[in-house]
């Protein structure tokens, strides 16, 4: 029939049965001068369909018209007057469901914008599933409008469109908006209300892509999650390989790790890889989730292994992009699943596609390769190459991300990159504010270990750690003093120290006394171990009145633990009041073996500066102490008033009393397991992991999480076996999989630690049968060094026990208190808080500092605001404590994995920190030596050997070794016999001794525990020289045995007021002329000698090489080097040129320094002064 003889109801009949696309584009061409708004829709909508079955139908030539002539004909109806919203929302949901803006066309762009702007005029006369489908398709299509987003999220959060939204709709909308980018709250919160609504009806498909909409926004509900993840489960075997990946992705993205649900995601997971289903990047995505969320079953990752290894030889191992090599990587280096196989084949593919990384993705694919120990040459250059010339800019980098690169090249077994460290240091330096103080330790740590002591780098660094000292736990204070000492930070390295005599970690402590206070009623505290005892003292010491509930009928009616390591001592437990110096069992060493007895790490007061401090001096200002948990608990509770623990009364519920901000002194109503009830003004919850408080407290998504180790304990009397390689030591052995740990108990007992992995039903079992669980422990270790076999078989039974170690994620401030809750008068410390594994020995100590912050906090608060102290002091402690312990219980996670892992057979860094040996160097030294753990029954001493060894001439770079602490100055009589000389000496003098020296003679000076660079200013008669120091210009009166001769070299020109630097500058200014630098005088005698026309010295150097020598290191930068000579050349065409003269040159090099060193202002102002000086 003729074209104008068909109805509108028959061409929409015709656009309906064309079976095929060719079939659907003839009605088109033949119909379409008919075609209105319905027709348009239609068309679009069968195309969307049709294309499931050709998906390549844009690429035939006879298609690429029909579609041109459909777009144009679509523009002229979309900008008509006869348009809707229902034909709007199914034409673009047909153009993206097509394919077709696959095809690259001017007129597809235009298309979309219309149509965009078409559906906002429109957009209030759409229902549900027309806002959904246009939702979907904008985001889908990448085209997002951000005012058309805007009118989305107004009208997809109406109460209308929330009811009307079915199952499908609700998740097409959410992940369209997750995928737009635009992830507001408010619109979020209504949406996750909508899904938990319709939840059962989700399809496998919707449930996986709404869970990882609300990831992509970074929406948490926990409990909207829990119910998803469930949901989840029980559609398991419905999920195809995308709808895994992206589930997995979610929940840990979003940090939601529950035990059940992941057991079912790896199950899952091994299926789909027998299958081959997964694509590379459901694969690289997976991986990388499974190791977020600290998922770490062996026979997973295996599964995982051998997947990417098989895909990476054949053809199809070019499909994992940059992102996916370094994710893959990422994944298993977090994991501790170090396949060899596996890193060769990812070093392969990522330097055959390195041009294609961005520089996050370098930064991780390098700090994988490190942090596994897999030091590939190649890789490292290449990367260190990409940074370095210009292919990737450090400045896009975030500071984390700069951090890692610095600690992946320190730590890597490769020719240090010099340029690359440079780079990274300009980098950090201009960006001291964006670290957080742990980057800003780490950086400083691996500046300083890789022997890069960048003098900009480390002021910006020292600015920034002055400014939030308060901040650093007592691990990072150490790194920074020892990274600043070598950098010559002198200033930062005395505050250091201070800040660790003076204050612990926390940064909150203060002193205790008491204090004028309103009567606030009495606080109650729930659990009267180490942690709750210790915040009754600290709030008895200022003033309040406490009551502790304890389970236990008496002190000694259970088992308290073992052995604790209290770290920083001298400021919480001194800050309580409590005297441990007689209790501790003292170590000045400690080793990390392999199972064999090789060592593989060592540090300790035995290397390091206090070297000689008399046991007899107590441990007032000691670092850390080993003490009984129960003599800890006895001293503490000793300082209680009389009657403040309630023995055998244990919290059974509690009910919050406080209603609004109207003061009361009864907040809390707590029921006691024998009926009592009693109110208090404040209830704290100290009473463990299985915290009673904690769980009352109904805290969303809260859960116990199994770390997937046992952890043994035991403790073995002299009088049953003397352990020497524990005597004044702790030493750990390890073999990748088992790990144990002994250090003194008391003076006369050993407590050791052993743990493996095991799954959690039978860790319980096993723990529960004291003969097998020794029979499994003695297995394990029996083909140890000595003298670990027999310290096991020794133990009795009664002496050791076990259990399966938990903890849980961690707790976020806004979560343990809402705002709903922020009147609430209860709070929790210590493990009820925030539990961690025992492998950083820190659950006491965060205890300790617990309780010290939460009275200090109180009583400013109740100073401030009276009774309503409360309610502003505990959010504020909760904060605090909760950040602060959230790098500890996340660093004891992360130990416990790298400790029952490979890497724990990598060499200890604090080997470096304590002796100035290379931890490679300093390990292959002593394996060649033949020192190990049999070595503590030589008659010297393990710690004498191992220290004799690694200081003998020529034992690959032995360390420098400092002679005892003392003032400056101060007498030391014999102090040569135990202090080796500089390095250095061998380039000083031919002859040790000093004879009547020259002024200015370089020299080596010993203070605050370390060499330094100086120059001799006078020798006084009393045999003491005054010296300058090069690093700062400050000056000093030594004593005869704390200096040494000093070869001198280009920091001698350049020190403290420059005066050589001046002069030579300014000779070559004069006269441009070849000059043997060795020979310049000094100072202003240089410049009298030079007007008196004395001879210039006949041995000559070229000045390209003086500029090399002395002005290059000046700027630090090679480029500025050679835009200076060019200068100099210039100068040299001044001179012959007189009416120029000398002072065109000098304006010309001013200007040029001035933009080459605005940000390196002190070699600036030093060139200035030359050059002003010359005029």
């Amino acid at each position: 029939s003729s074209d104008d003889s068909v109805s509108p109801a028959l061409l929409n009949s015709f656009i309906k049965n064309s079976w095929t696309i060719e079939a659907l584009f003839q009605n088109c061409s033949r119909h379409q001068r008919k075609f209105n708004h319905i027709h348009v829709s239609a068309c679009w909508n069968k195309l969307g369909h049709l294309s499931k079955d050709s998906e390549q139908w844009y690429n035939q030539p006879s298609n690429q018209s029909a579609l041109e002539s459909l777009v144009q004909q679509t523009l002229r109806v979309v900008q008509g007057p006869e348009i809707q919203a229902r034909q709007l929302a199914n034409i673009v949901h047909g153009i993206v469901k097509s394919g077709a803006l696959k095809v690259s066309r001017e007129s597809l762009g235009d298309l979309m914008k219309a149509l965009a702007g078409a559906f906002r005029e429109h957009m209030g006369s759409c229902n549900a599933q027309e806002l959904a489908n246009a939702a979907w398709a904008f985001a889908k299509a990448g085209h997002v409008d951000a005012e058309l987003f805007a009118a989305l999220a107004s009208s997809a959060q109406e109460k209308w469109y929330l009811d009307n939204f079915n199952a499908q709709e609700a998740a097409n909308t959410t992940w369209a908006f997750a995928t737009a980018g635009h992830s507001d709250a408010k619109l979020f919160k209504a949406l996750g209300e909508v899904v938990e609504q319709r939840l059962s009806s989700f399809t496998p498909q919707g449930l996986a892509n709404t869970v990882w909409a609300f990831a992509k926004a970074n929406f948490l509900d926990a409990r909207l999650l829990r119910m998803m993840g469930e949901m989840a489960q029980q559609s398991m075997d419905l999920f195809n390989e995308m709808d895994l990946a992206n589930t997995t992705w979610a929940f840990a993205r979003l940090g939601q790790f529950d035990p059940d649900l992941f057991t079912a995601l790896a199950k899952s997971a091994e299926w789909h890889l027998e299958q081959q289903s997964f694509n590379a990047q459901g694969l690289a995505s997976t991986i990388w989730a499974f190791s977020k969320a600290g998922y770490r079953e062996a026979a997973l990752f295996e599964a995982f292994t051998k997947a990417v290894c098989q895909r990476l030889a054949t053809k199809h191992g070019s499909d994992f992009n940059s992102q996916d090599l370094a994710n893959i990587a990422w994944a298993f280096a977090k994991a501790c699943q170090l396949d060899e196989k596996l890193f060769k084949a990812l070093s392969r593919a990522a330097v055959g596609c390195l041009d294609d990384f961005n520089a996050q993705d370098l930064g991780n694919i390098a700090w994988a390769f490190a942090k596994a120990g897999y030091f590939d040459k190649e890789l490292f250059n290449s990367v260190a190459s990409s940074f370095c010339n210009g292919k990737q800019n450090l400045d896009d980098l975030t500071a984390p991300h700069v951090a890692n690169i610095a600690w992946a090249f320190a730590k890597a077994d490769v020719k240090l990159d010099v340029p690359l460290f440079s780079a990274l240091a300009r980098s950090a330096s201009q960006r001291v504010g964006d670290f957080t103080t742990q980057e800003t330790a780490i950086l400083a740590w691996v500046f300083a270990s890789a022997n890069q002591l960048d003098s900009g780098l480390f002021a910006s660094l020292a600015s920034s750690v002055l400014s939030c000292l308060d901040d650093f736990d007592e691990e990072e204070l150490d790194n920074m003093e020892w990274a600043f000492a070598r950098a010559g930070q002198r200033k930062v390295v005395k505050t250091l120290q201070n800040r660790k005599k003076t204050t612990s970690s926390s940064g909150a402590l203060a002193s205790l006394g008491s204090f004028e206070k309103p009567s606030c009623g009495q606080i109650v505290v729930a659990g009267g171990g180490i942690g709750g005892a210790a915040v009754a003292v600290a709030l008895q010491s200022r003033g309040f009145e406490v009551v502790v509930l304890e389970a236990d009928g008496s002190f000694d009616a259970r088992k308290q633990g073992y052995g604790l390591t209290i770290q920083g001592y001298g400021s919480t437990t001194q800050a309580l009041g409590i005297d441990l110096a007689s209790d501790d069992a003292p170590s000045t060493s400690h080793y990390t073996f392999s199972h064999s007895g090789e060592i593989l790490g060592f540090f300790g007061e035995a290397f390091g500066s206090s070297k000689d401090r008399k046991e007899s001096e107590g441990i007032s200002s000691g670092r850390f102490i080993h003490i009984p948990r129960q003599m800890l608990r006895r001293r503490i509770l000793d300082k209680l008033h009389p009657g403040t623990i309630r023995w055998n009364s244990k919290l059974k519920s509690f009910k919050c009393t406080q209603k609004s901000k109207k003061s009361q002194k009864n907040g809390v109503r707590i029921t006691l397991t024998d009926g009592t009830n009693m109110d208090a003004a404040l209830l704290v919850g100290s009473d463990g992991i299985f915290s009673t408080v904690r769980r009352q407290l109904a805290l969303p998504g809260d859960r116990l999480n199994y770390v997937g180790l046992v952890v043994v304990l035991g403790i073995i009397r002299e009088e049953e076996m003397c352990v020497s390689l524990a005597h004044r030591r702790i030493f750990e052995t390890v073999d990748g999989c088992t790990r144990i740990y002994a250090m003194p108990f008391t003076t006369a007992s050993t407590m050791w630690q052993l743990s493996f992995p095991m799954a959690e039903e039978a860790a319980k079992k096993l723990c529960k049968d004291q003969a097998a669980l020794k029979a499994e422990i003695v297995r394990r270790c029996e083909s140890w060094h000595s003298p670990i076999p027999e310290m096991l078989r020794k133990t009795p039974l009664d002496s050791f026990s076990g259990y399966p170690v938990y903890d849980r994620d961690l707790l976020e401030p806004q979560v343990l208190r809402s705002t709903e809750e922020s009147l609430r008068r209860v709070t929790l410390i210590g493990d009820a808080a925030h539990p961690m594994t025992p492998f950083k020995a820190q659950g006491a100590n965060q205890a300790l500092i617990d309780a010290v912050l939460l009275a200090d906090v109180l009583v400013e608060s109740i100073q401030k605001s009276g009774e309503l102290g409360f309610e502003a002091a505990l959010p504020l402690f909760e904060r605090k404590m909760l950040s602060r312990s959230a790098r500890v219980v996340v660093g004891s996670r992360e130990k416990a994995r790298e400790m029952h892992s490979r890497l724990a057979l990598q060499p200890a860094r604090k080997v470096q920190r304590e002796t100035g040996l290379d931890p490679q160097k300093a390990i292959r030294v002593l394996r060649e030596k033949g020192i190990g753990a049999q070595c503590a029954m030589d008659p010297r001493g393990l710690d004498a050997v191992v220290a004799e060894t690694i200081a003998e001439p020529g034992s690959s770079e032995a360390p420098q070794r400092r002679p005892p602490k003392r003032p400056r100055g101060a007498e030391n009589v014999g102090a040569r016999k135990l202090r080796k000389k500089p390095r250095e000496e061998a380039e000083a003098l031919e002859k040790g001794a000093m004879s009547e020296p020259a002024p200015k003679q370089p020299l080596w000076g010993y203070i605050e525990d370390a060499w330094h660079k100086c120059l001799l200013l006078e020798t006084r008669k009393s045999g003491r020289h005054k010296v300058e120091w090069l690093e700062d210009g400050t000056q000093s009166l030594l004593n005869a045995d704390c200096v040494q001769p000093r070869a001198a070299d280009q920091s001698d020109l350049a020190h403290a007021n420059k005066e050589g630097a001046l002069v030579l500058l300014g000779l070559m200014a004069d006269h441009l002329v070849d000059l043997d630098p060795t020979q310049l005088p000094e100072g202003g005698e240089g410049k009298k000698q030079r007007k008196k026309g004395r001879s210039r010295p006949s041995q000559t150097v070229s000045i390209e090489e003086l500029l090399a020598r002395f002005v290059l290191p000046a700027l630090g930068s090679p480029a500025a080097f050679v835009r200076l000579r060019g200068l100099w050349v210039s100068a040299a065409f001044a001179r012959q040129a007189p009416r120029l003269g000398r002072r065109g040159a000098a304006a010309g090099l001013c200007t040029e320094a001035l933009k080459l060193l605005h940000d390196q202002a002190d070699s600036f102002w030093v060139l200035l002064g030359v050059w002003v000086s010359e005029w």
